[in-house]
């Protein structure tokens, strides 16, 4: 059994070694379990957002740097990343909001960053609005909420279909689109409110028949009540996919392992998730990091397909951002700009992405203890398994896989992977 080990406080990334397994001596204490056999969802994927401020700070750096910086997310020896998420117009993480009528700023930021990024793999796209143009809108603005005006559902909808083609004029296609990011929220940055029924409408009489090629995920906001949500509003149609969903109101585990039990055939996709800015310090970043891998290996326990994070380059101060609403990035910017650092969200990230791949089928996982976290997946015979203690004392376990096992031990906020062939017996 191959073991990849991270533990930040003793400077190791990903370390790799080997461990043989044992027939398994049926123990009943300290056991984890782990069903190759049994499968979940299918996982199609993680990435992160292509944002304005991430294409800014990726232009500050050197050429060299700015390959080593797109080896990191999307080499298989970085993260491995093969989805991104756009902004259709601006966001809070822009140098400042504007209207996209003449796609300025994508031709200047988004689609040069787009290129480079796909000279090194292909993505998936995902693209959301924050907000329709400002003359769509009751409050005429951009920012602070408001409402899409009816009278306007018509061309709303068009100048989406509109962006959608001015990328594939581009040669980018995007294969995915939610209709409104957050379309509960009233934030002081770019947003719009739309209830339940007003998203139905514009979204089944409007959008959906003009969409070609493009599939829709609904929803795109928090998963605190994403049952009932996705039941008032999903209505059967071949161009919506699946339901994406946020982070920022907690784990929620129910509300989604009913949701993908009730609606098998739609994609679970987590659109956006981060934690707020701190100066950066690698140790007090590991909170944050075991924070984000405890929501995302819950996820993928309880249906989730996609995984996207937020910004994949935030500068020092967790910016640029034009309302000040700063947050932390897998990779920063260091203080003087030419260079960049790993966190420890980078490498808590790598323990899923590098390791649990495309197609991969996730499999149920026993814990006797309830302080540990964890996940498995399989893939070509190949059996991940993901542990975190996110606890301040080690943990000693016995990793059991089709009546092998392992003893070992995980020391504290320290995160394992193991990769296990089922067929060697």
């Amino acid at each position: 059994m191959i073991k990849y080990e991270t533990n930040i406080k003793l400077k190791k990334y990903w370390e790799k070694s080997i461990i043989n397994e044992e027939e398994e001596s049926f123990e009943e204490y300290n056991v984890i379990r782990v069903y190759p056999n049994i499968n979940y969802q299918t996982f199609k994927g993680f990435g992160g957002a292509l944002t304005i401020a991430s294409a800014i700070n990726y232009n500050k750096l050197s050429k060299d740097k700015k390959e080593e910086f797109l080896k990191a997310y999307y080499s298989v020896d970085g993260l491995n990343y093969n989805w991104g998420r756009i902004s259709i117009g601006s966001n809070d993480f822009c140098l400042n909001s504007y209207e996209n009528d003449n796609y300025k700023y994508e031709k200047s930021y988004i689609i040069p960053f787009i290129k480079d990024i796909l000279n090194i793999k292909p993505l998936t796209f995902l693209a959301s609005p924050w907000s329709p143009p400002s003359y769509m809108k009751d409050n005429h603005n951009l920012c602070n909420g408001g409402k899409l005006l009816k009278e306007y559902y018509e061309d709303y909808a068009n100048y989406l279909i509109n962006y959608l083609n001015f990328f594939k004029k581009e040669k980018i296609n995007i294969k995915y689109l939610t209709m409104q990011n957050e379309p509960l929220a009233k934030q002081s940055w770019e947003s719009c409110v739309f209830n339940i029924e007003e998203q139905k409408d514009f979204i089944y009489h409007y959008l959906l028949p003009k969409l070609e090629d493009t599939f829709l995920f609904l929803w795109d906001h928090n998963k605190d009540n994403l049952f009932n949500v996705v039941s008032n509003l999903y209505q059967e149609n071949s161009k919506i996919k699946g339901i994406a969903y946020h982070w920022y109101t907690g784990i929620h585990q129910t509300n989604l392992k009913l949701t993908y039990l009730k609606f098998p055939n739609l994609l679970l996709l987590h659109s956006e998730g981060c934690c707020g800015y701190s100066k950066y310090n690698e140790i007090e970043w590991i909170n944050d990091a075991e924070q984000l891998l405890v929501d995302l290996i819950n996820d993928l326990n309880n249906g989730m397909s996609i995984y996207l994070d937020w910004n994949i380059l935030l500068d020092f101060q967790g910016g640029p951002n034009h309302q000040k609403n700063y947050c932390k990035s897998p990779i920063i910017l260091t203080k003087n700009e030419k260079d960049f650092i790993k966190t420890p969200i980078y490498y808590y990230f790598g323990h899923i992405s590098k390791f649990i791949l495309n197609e991969a089928k996730i499999n149920p996982v026993s814990l006797s203890d309830n302080f540990l976290v964890a996940t498995a997946s399989t893939l070509n015979d190949i059996t991940t398994i993901v542990i975190l203690n996110p606890t301040n004392e080690k943990r000693d376990y016995t990793l059991i896989v089709n009546q092998k096992q392992i003893k070992d031990i995980i020391y504290p906020h320290c995160i394992i992977t193991y990769q296990y062939n089922v067929n060697i017996l």
